[in-house]
């Protein structure tokens, strides 16, 4: 039997992650109308397939141990974020973003100041967060920078990320237009995201804590998301994402990429 070349089993793996993850997400597609709206625990508008945030890190953890890779994705989850411009950037952009995007559409007017609840509100988008990225950025990550740029890698995990929602997105009774334009965005979302993982030493907390606060902020803003556009989200996160890889580059955070 020839044996694989380490480029060729990084495709498998990748292969294999989508494979695994479509099939273990359609029960949570069937599932999500039964289930309902979310947004008791959510405030948003978010549908019972949201619960397939498990789905990513189960397929890591199916492909993993498939390929006798367990060990070295448990290492992934312990490694350490380094630098504090990527730690800042994870927290404080998205939030930014939200803002602004509310300023420019609604005028900013309604969002909801922080209080009893929102620590829990908080906590629920990191542990929804975390489990994500076991799958997209732990497992996943190391493998697309395997054969790919860095930039390239992060487009091609933002557009399975993007497709990956649209089920849940349609079951939300969003539009065309809105589906659209959020697809645009959560692609520019996993490309800062990326960046961000990347230029912290590869680890998949800060990634998280991206993920975490733009969900946050959406809860927060007007009409608990009601009123949120996702073309303008999408064209402020592209923004952030150029400025951060320039700023990231110009560090010596992504020497190489």
């Amino acid at each position: 039997m020839a044996v694989r070349s380490p480029r060729e089993c990084c495709l498998r793996d990748i292969g294999g992650f989508t494979v695994v993850l479509a099939a273990v997400t359609v029960p949570f597609y069937v599932i999500g109308p039964l289930i309902g709206s979310l947004s008791a625990v959510t405030r948003g508008n978010l549908p019972g397939a949201a619960l397939a945030f498990v789905c990513p890190a189960v397929a890591a953890a199916v492909i993993a141990a498939r390929t006798g890779a367990g060990g070295a994705l448990i290492g992934r989850l312990a490694l350490r974020p380094r630098g504090i411009l990527p730690a800042a950037a994870a927290l404080a952009v998205m939030p930014a973003v939200v803002a602004v995007s509310a300023v420019l559409t609604t005028n900013g007017k309604g969002f909801e100041a922080p209080g009893r609840g929102t620590a829990v509100l908080a906590a629920v988008y990191l542990v929804s967060a975390a489990t994500e990225e076991v799958g997209w950025t732990a497992f996943l990550l190391p493998r697309v920078l395997q054969v790919s740029a860095v930039i390239p890698g992060a487009l091609l995990i933002g557009v399975i990320w993007a497709l990956w929602h649209v089920a849940s997105n349609i079951q939300a009774g969003h539009t065309p237009s809105w589906i659209a334009g959020q697809v645009c965005f959560t692609v520019m979302l996993r490309v800062l995201m990326v960046l961000i993982a990347v230029g912290s030493g590869g680890s998949m907390w800060l990634a998280a804590l991206t993920n975490a606060s733009y969900n946050f902020a959406w809860s927060l803003s007007p009409g608990a998301g009601a009123h949120y556009n996702p073309w303008t989200t999408a064209l402020l996160t592209a923004a952030a994402a150029v400025a951060l890889y320039g700023l990231m580059r110009r560090m010596g955070c992504l020497s190489g990429a």
